[in-house]
């Protein structure tokens, strides 16, 4: 190789020879003929429009439209060159030749791009330009061939391993059919559904189309199968759904739910389908479909196994929140999904709360709703108390969004509801002119914060005219209701218009079964006017493109959401209630009389009734009631004389002789009782507040053998307080609390005895005739120790363990009072809570007193001590007695009386 070649070869950008023919190319090309190098003539080398010059295109008469650029199809059919050029030059002709001229002439237009993109033409090589017949060489790329040459890859493939077909081709246009019906759920030549399975399965396995191949096309049709399957699941349950009639009304509304949801979705995609679209497409068409239907099926399932109202919205609530995170374009659907669910049951909260008006068969009674109903009759109360609702609160019913705190708020909020109707027919809360007048707002989840703030701007409003109502109503304004309502204050939906959400309708169970069909047998009326669907179409949730970057509203959690926007309106309303509660409780029913009633009596905190009732039971100086043969009773000085005498316990006719007239006599205080009503003048003055009177309290046989004993402790515990406070004071004064109130008055009494009892060892003390010697200075150390340490503990039960507790008591019920009479709403509620919290203050109080008195559960171990120690004292009061007297039986019975103070002093050392 000489220099000259290799310094060619070191250059690799220097080419020889230039027009030579590449050593690459399959088939030489012929050289142009004349050569390069001979000079090109100026004329007839291409006859056409290239002989002429180049400024004929700016002429009139441009032949350029001759060129068949784009085929003979690209212009009209039937219309020939010389039609075409005829249309061009002719300026007078119609105004349809004129448009269809200069959409020919237009051929940059972007609708007529995409018309001439569709059509498959060859592309062209300047050899087959040049050449009439030129035939291009065949390809050496197998990409080149296209879906044949890749079908005929998997024919070799499959003949190499053996397999009898690489599958079986079908139309294209017949297989994307099919695919667009199975993922709408139906039935097609390709795809079925099995019922056993219930899911849906090609009919024939090795069926595909050209250019892909089965695993691929098995793969991309995958999620248009589980597509199809959900939407037949959810087509089941839609059929079903009306036909039981026991099932929660949530599944009754989800069903519609899922009615509007598949009739929306198979009209969207009907539109969508052409009979041009790939298989790639049809499966971002199902895309977003498939993960909604997912959705709704799974929620379906969920919500299926589970019985309760409450039940099916927390399951419904907990998928909703799920999905909410998984797929954020579904938020908005996903939302009126739960509002839609939720409805009914919020309904059903706004007529308990006294926001809508209540119907007979607004509350039902079912075990399965947060509300239970229980008749009973009470053949003791008067004929308007003696037939009473009671209800019941089931916290297990409730949605699982809602706090125990809230759900505790609503029942609470409707019995004093129920409470007001019954007690005050005319109250304004009670009345449906009012209610609707005062337009209460509806209970409805607001999504994001613009709506919670409307929901709270709502309730404010609407508890502004419920307090001027029932603040009129309080100061004996009965008038009729007042029309002037500030211009301010008119509640305004989303749209600027006046609304009255307690008007709102709802459908609780749907009876139009043509309502659940879908596809070809759904009604364009029944779905398209309803809101969701409407939601669907307008939004556009299937574009990929345009969903993604919709703006959404910010808002809280979904789990706080609930709670923000049910609060607003449950509290205002409860305010209210529990306001006009306590205002009849306490104005109209004297509520803090009869709980003062039993601070003077059940807990011994009167001192003359504390007196007169230590006289009759314990004071030897009585005389006895019992019945002698030939001895008249009086009833004058008489008392049981408990430590003096030989039988017990007392017959009830002694019973009622002693303690006739006592509570009485005590009630009534300078001869005017605490209600305002003069004791001589009263019809009924021997008929205390709630019927209060000593009774004989239920024993068993083992308490019952106790009480035979007068020595014992137990000796007076058959003697109680009964006291029934009418019906609207049940509330504060529960059936529990009066249990506490009688436990308390049982150990108060036997601390009164203790003090009777050490009060009388003093008095023995100090007779002529009491013992003398290393006795009677054991005998003297008792004394002054058991009565040192009953007036410390009487002391400390009567003014720490009750007293210091009810003052504190006493000073809130004074409280509320002085607000009541004031109209001061807020301070009422600050400082009593709620009629529930000032319930459950009233049994704290109780609580607290049987924790300092050593009688709650905690204190059993002190308690008992304290009995044992009260034992020993009445043991020795006896012993004490007889260390006093000096008459004839001391001394017979000197003997058995050291005995007796042997075995009390080994007692009282141990």
């Amino acid at each position: 190789m000489d220099s000259e070649e290799c310094t060619n070869y070191s250059n690799p950008f220097t080419v020889n020879d230039l027009w030579e023919s590449s050593k690459f190319t399959l088939q030489p090309l012929r050289p142009l003929d004349p050569s390069l190098d001979t000079e090109l003539p100026t004329l007839g080398i291409v006859t056409g429009v290239f002989d002429q010059s180049i400024r004929l295109f700016e002429k009139n008469d441009s032949i350029l439209y001759e060129l068949n650029v784009f085929g003979s199809d690209a212009v009209e059919p039937g219309l020939t060159t010389a039609d075409t050029s005829s249309v061009s030059h002719d300026n007078h002709g119609d105004n349809v030749t004129e448009s269809r001229a200069e959409e020919l002439d237009n051929i940059w237009a972007p609708e007529r791009t995409y018309e001439i993109s569709n059509y498959k033409r060859q592309l062209q090589s300047w050899d087959g330009f040049l050449q009439e017949h030129f035939t291009e060489p065949a390809s050496a790329y197998l990409s080149e061939y296209g879906a044949r040459g890749f079908d005929a890859a998997l024919a070799h493939e499959a003949t190499v391993n053996g397999l009898e077909n690489s599958g079986r081709l079908v139309k294209p246009d017949v297989f994307y059919q099919s695919l667009f019906w199975l993922g709408l759920g139906w039935n097609s030549m390709f795809f079925e559904y099995n019922e056993q399975k219930r899911v849906f399965e090609k009919r024939l396995r090795d069926t595909r189309i050209s250019g892909i191949s089965l695993p691929a096309l098995d793969g991309m049709i995958q999620d248009i199968l589980r597509c199809g399957s959900d939407i037949q699941k959810i087509r089941r349950f839609i059929r079903t759904s009306p036909a039981v009639s026991t099932q929660p009304t949530a599944l009754s509304s989800l069903a519609s739910i899922a009615s509007v949801i598949v009739y929306s979705l198979e009209k969207q995609l009907s539109v969508r389908y052409t009979d041009e679209t790939s298989i790639i497409e049809i499966h971002i068409l199902f895309q977003r479909c498939g993960d909604l239907v997912f959705a709704l099926a799974d929620i379906i399932d969920a919500a299926k196994k589970v019985k309760s109202e409450g039940d099916v919205i927390s399951v419904t609530f907990e998928k909703c929140d799920n999905y909410v995170q998984r797929f954020t374009w579904m938020a908005e659907i996903l939302h009126e999904v739960i509002g839609r669910v939720t409805r009914t049951w919020l309904t059903q909260v706004e007529t308990w709360v006294g926001l809508r008006e209540e119907t007979s068969a607004s509350i039902r009674g079912n075990h399965k709703e947060f509300v239970g109903v229980n008749y009973s009759q009470d053949l003791n109360r008067p004929r308007i108390e003696s037939r009473m609702l009671t209800y019941f609160f089931h916290a297990d019913a409730k949605p699982s969004f809602m706090p125990p705190e809230q759900a505790q708020l609503i029942f609470e909020s409707g019995k004093g509801l129920r409470l007001l109707k019954q007690a005050s027919p005319q109250h304004p809360i009670a009345r449906n002119d009012i209610l609707s007048s005062c337009h209460p707002p509806s209970l409805r989840c607001g999504f994001t914060w613009e709506d919670i703030e409307r929901i709270q701007r709502k309730a404010d409003e609407y508890e502004f005219r419920l307090r001027a109502e029932v603040l009129r109503h309080n100061q004996g304004d009965y008038s009729e209701l007042q029309a002037d309502i500030e211009p301010g204050h008119i509640l305004l939906n989303s749209e600027g218009d006046t609304t009255n959400d307690a008007a709102d309708t709802f459908e609780l169970i749907d009876l139009d079964d043509t309502k659940h069909r879908t596809g070809l047998l759904a009604e364009k009326s029944s779905f398209e006017g309803d809101n969701l669907y409407k939601l669907l179409a307008e939004k556009d949730y299937l574009d990929l493109q345009t969903s993604q970057h919709r703006d959404r509203g910010f808002g809280p959690p979904l789990s706080a959401a609930f709670y923000l926007s049910l609060a607003p309106t449950l509290s205002s309303q409860a305010r209210v209630i529990d306001y006009s509660c306590l205002h009849l409780l306490f104005k109209e029913h004297r509520l803090q009389h009869h709980l003062t009633l039993q601070w003077r009596f059940q807990l011994l905190g009167d001192g003359s009734f504390v007196a007169r009732l230590s006289h009759s039971l314990f004071d030897p100086e009585m005389e006895s009631g019992e019945r002698r043969s030939g001895v008249t009773r009086s009833g004058v000085r008489t008392g049981l004389r408990l430590g003096s005498r030989d039988t017990w316990p007392p017959a009830s006719s002694e019973l009622r002789l002693v303690l006739m007239g006592l509570l009485t006599e005590c009630h009534a205080v300078n001869g005017c009782s605490p209600f305002g009503q003069s004791v001589q003048n009263n019809r009924k003055e021997k008929e205390l507040p709630g019927g209060l009177s000593f009774a004989i309290r239920e024993l068993t046989g083992e308490e019952l053998v106790k009480c035979r004993d007068p020595n014992a402790i137990e000796a007076l515990d058959f003697l109680r307080l009964q006291y029934k406070p009418p019906a609207v004071l049940e509330t504060i004064i529960t059936a529990r609390s009066l249990h506490k109130y009688d436990v308390l008055f049982k150990h108060l009494l036997r601390l009164t005895r203790m003090l009777s009892v050490v009060s009388g060892l003093v008095r023995d003390s100090t007779a002529r005739s009491s013992l003398s010697g290393d006795c009677r200075n054991i005998f003297q150390k008792f004394r002054i120790d058991a009565q040192h340490f009953v007036i410390a503990l009487c002391d400390y039960s009567f003014h720490t363990g009750v007293g210091f507790l009810w003052k504190r008591f006493e000073k809130t019920l004074s409280k509320v009072e002085r607000y009541l009479d004031r109209g001061d709403i807020d301070s009422t509620i600050e400082t009593a809570g709620s009629l529930c919290k000032l319930r459950d203050y009233h049994e704290e109080v109780l609580d607290q007193m049987l924790f300092s008195l050593f009688l709650s559960k905690s204190h059993q171990q002190a308690g008992k001590l304290l009995e044992n120690i009260f034992t020993v004292i009445l043991t020795f009061a006896p012993l004490s007695r007889l260390d006093g007297l000096g008459d004839t039986r001391y001394q017979n019975e000197n003997a058995e009386l050291r005995r007796r103070q042997d075995g009390f002093e080994i007692t009282w050392k141990k």
